[in-house]
């Protein structure tokens, strides 16, 4: 997955595991150091979503905290990266809040990234139902089938007309500095305009 040792370190956050003692890569999620190192754990579907958004339509969630220091992050420079059979796919997300929609092949599959600006929020999802190949794009705030009219949510895939959910596709989101040097072959859906630096290389601290 790294082209060389050199490379190891350059995988922007990283998690320290208080049990085993490894350090896992973010992006990666692999062990780099410790005992476990060289162990992958499974990508899980995600989406990123606004909080006020996500509480009124998940009232029941529980937070670990709803207020955080301020910082300079912005979502619309995070990349989008989707993964399916090892292979990547991503957009920055401001590009992808402009198009609204983009689909690509990926992995065997056909997938649609789709983005909602005013409340920033994405999600990746097949764009397969009951094994038939749907042109999806985003439009009045739903998903639409361009050919048949029909719609899902943008948020939870659901059909809007009794049809199959749409699956969603496990991501993650990144810096694209970062996600073309960990993932070189990966696609990149809509080059950036600015390219950010890669974080610099994280001080191994396990001996």
């Amino acid at each position: 997955m790294f082209g060389n040792q050199g490379d190891l370190w350059r995988t922007a956050m990283t998690w320290f595991d208080h049990e085993t003692g490894s350090v896992w890569s973010q992006v990666t999620g692999t062990a780099l150091l410790g005992p476990l190192a060289g162990t992958s754990i499974p990508l899980l579907e995600s989406e990123l979503a606004n909080w006020s958004d996500w509480r009124e339509q998940f009232p029941d969630t529980v937070a670990l905290a709803t207020k955080t220091a301020s910082n300079t992050f912005q979502v619309r420079h995070l990349t989008v990266v989707a993964q399916i059979n090892d292979e990547q796919a991503g957009i920055e997300f401001g590009d992808l809040a402009d198009r609204g929609s983009i689909s690509t092949d990926l992995g065997g599959e056909r997938v649609v990234f789709v983005a909602d600006p005013e409340i920033e929020r994405w999600a990746v999802f097949k764009t397969s139902v009951d094994g038939v190949e749907r042109e999806l794009e985003r439009r009045d705030g739903r998903l639409v089938d361009v050919e048949t009219g029909e719609s899902w949510s943008l948020s939870t895939g659901a059909s809007f007309d009794g049809l199959d959910q749409l699956e969603r596709v496990p991501t993650f989101s990144s810096n694209f500095a970062n996600y073309v040097d960990i993932f070189p072959d990966g696609q990149v859906l809509v080059q950036p305009e600015v390219v950010r630096p890669i974080p610099a290389p994280v001080i191994p601290y396990i001996r």
